[in-house]
């Protein structure tokens, strides 16, 4: 199998013990249909102990006891790991934080930026966020996309190194944003015709739809990234040190008072004042949008699903440049990398690995952004 990894990859090094956000807390951990059946059997008191700490049902999770999984020990680590029984871990254990899809006879590696040490590494590279050929050791792929058609794989790909290559030619941010939009606007409403003659749609297109308005980065108003932040990500169970429910808060007291209008208007100058004092962010939130593209483009082969997949991440994106401004109203340090860090892992955590968020997050692009603009839900 041929594969391909972040230019980062042999980078990542777990920090174990010294992880200052542990992978064993705070996940809902599924367990693979293989794992299962090896706890099944397992033989002994150690099996004894795997099966009563699967949930009940079909769909099988780690139990937790407040918030932690059951093999974590008191050091912050993996007791399975240390007895060298990794073939017990969950395969999401074995693999995390490595992002692996396989789609034919191809493996991509990327990272999942949740991990406190991926989110640096990510922030170290902004400018250079790119895949490279990898013949190292084989990283067991956790999203095998199925029903393979090389047609459209091979044109999906060429469209992914068609965006990435737009996204890197010098155009502003809210730019970018907008016209990638009407891009996979148009290429969707192709795919889903069956139309796989995409390659000459132009990104640039004048015709095209268009989020931008008023304001340049604001590619979602106020009226909708409200609901998200207050309705769809505070559902009052964070952790008391979570830099998420500070930053809550601080947005609350921030925009509480304001109109929407107001709030866009506000959004899109501090982040334009922002930016042009500390040019450093408009890398970061290019690098962000370079990378998510790699991955959005090649896990939402089956779906056909660029177009959801996009909108979904100008959401994250969105989200972590508020996160931004809320610190620079604040008169927070913003060279301080160890808190764009803690911000960027908490943001990845919580949108998108949080099926619940991520579910009430579609469903409010769909009714509120699709179904506004297309009269339909895709």
């Amino acid at each position: 199998m041929e594969t391909r990894v972040i230019n980062f990859y042999d980078k990542f090094i777990c920090l174990a013990s010294d992880c200052p956000n542990t992978c064993c807390r705070g996940w809902r951990i599924t367990i693979d249909d293989d794992t299962v059946n090896r706890y099944k059997q397992e033989k002994g008191i150690e099996g004894i102990r795997l099966k009563a700490m699967m949930s009940f049902g079909e769909d099988k999770e780690v139990r937790r006891i407040v918030g932690r999984c059951t093999n974590e020990t008191k050091e912050g680590l993996c007791r399975l790991q240390l007895k060298g029984r990794v073939d017990l871990m969950p395969e999401v254990c074995r693999v995390y934080p490595r992002r692996s899809v396989a789609i034919g006879d191809e493996e991509e590696v990327t990272f999942e930026l949740s991990c406190p040490l991926t989110a640096k590494l990510f922030l170290e590279n902004v400018n250079s966020i790119n895949l490279v050929p990898y013949e190292g050791e084989a990283v067991v792929p956790v999203w095998t996309q199925d029903m393979f058609d090389e047609e459209y794989y091979n044109v999906l790909l060429k469209v992914r190194d068609k965006v990435l290559d737009f996204a890197d030619s010098g155009l502003s941010l809210p730019e970018t944003m907008h016209d990638l939009y009407g891009y996979f606007h148009t290429i969707h409403k192709l795919f889903i015709a069956g139309n796989m003659d995409v390659l000459n749609v132009p990104i640039k297109d004048e015709d095209a739809k268009s989020t931008s308005g008023e304001f340049a980065y604001n590619f979602y108003s106020f009226a909708i990234f409200d609901k998200i932040i207050m309705n769809d990500l505070d559902d009052g169970r964070f952790r008391f040190q979570d830099p998420l429910r500070t930053f809550i808060r601080e947005y609350n007291k921030l925009f509480a008072d304001m109109t929407a209008a107001d709030a866009d208007r506000f959004f899109d100058e501090t982040v334009t004042k922002m930016v042009k004092e500390y040019p450093v962010f408009n890398d970061k939130y290019k690098g962000y949008l370079r990378y998510y593209l790699i991955q959005a483009l090649y896990s939402s082969y089956e779906s056909i699903g660029c177009y959801k997949e996009y909108l979904r991440g100008m959401v994250y994106l969105m989200a972590l440049i508020l996160t931004d401004v809320v610190d620079y109203v604040n008169g927070r340090d913003m060279e301080n990398i160890d808190r764009q860090v803690k911000l960027l892992n908490a943001c990845e955590r919580r949108f998108r690995h949080n099926v619940s968020v991520r579910k009430k997050v579609t469903h409010r692009i769909e009714e509120e952004f699709i179904k506004q603009k297309e009269g339909y839900i895709f």
